[in-house]
Order: structure tokens, then sequence, then C-alpha cells
């Protein structure tokens, strides 16, 4: 079995080695914050969803194919923000099962983290 990476960082210091997302050939999971965190949750969340659609497609699959997202609000009162963002992007013909909580990331200009899998 072949496993793909999208983004690998190699922490220094007291950062994580981590790698942003892999992929077999049934299997895609991705974790991500947004590039640039200068904007509001609505803002981040689109960047993230977008990354995950292109990274998806890149390795055969699509927002038809996710199974499960998880996602981490910084703060719980952006649910309804998050929301429709979330509604806009996803394929109502693929809704997968969402998780929605609040919990801070290691960086505080971190409005939201997405966690994603996707069948190939």
């Amino acid at each position: 079995m072949e496993l793909r990476e999208l983004g690998r960082i190699n922490g220094a210091g007291h950062q994580p080695r981590i790698c942003l997302g892999k992929a077999s050939d049934k299997l895609a999971s991705v974790c991500l914050t947004a590039p640039d965190k200068g904007g509001d949750v609505k803002d981040q969340s689109l960047q993230i969803l977008n990354i995950i659609d292109d990274y998806f497609q890149s390795v055969g699959s699509s927002r038809k194919d996710i199974l499960m997202v998880q996602v981490w609000l910084f703060d719980i009162s952006e649910y309804d923000a998050f929301c429709e963002v979330w509604n806009d992007w996803i394929d109502p013909e693929g809704v997968p099962a969402l998780s929605v909580v609040t919990g801070h990331a290691a960086r505080r200009d971190c409005a939201v983290e997405i966690r994603a899998y996707a069948a190939c």
C-alpha cells in the first residue's frame, strides 16, 4: 500500500513534526488550520475547506466522498457562522458525519481547525 502525503512540517525546537494529510488507495485524511489567520471564522473556514477540496481531488476523492468531519472552534458562539459556510460548501448529495466542538489550538490566532476523512 502506497501512502501519499500532503505537506510535511519538520518541527524545530518545541514544534511537532507533522504531516497535514495522508491518503492510501482507500482512505484520505487531512487536518488543517487556515494559512491566512487574519480573517474571521467564516474566512478561515472557507480557506480550509477549499484546501481540503483540492487535496481530496488530488488523491481521486471529492466532497461527495467525505465520511466524517471534526471541527474545533476557538469560540463556540461562532457556530452559526461556521454552519453558514459549511452548508454552502458541502455537497448536499454527500453529507458526511459532522462534529463541532470548542477547543483552543496551539496558536491563538486560529479561529477554527478542521479534520476530514474521505473514501478514495
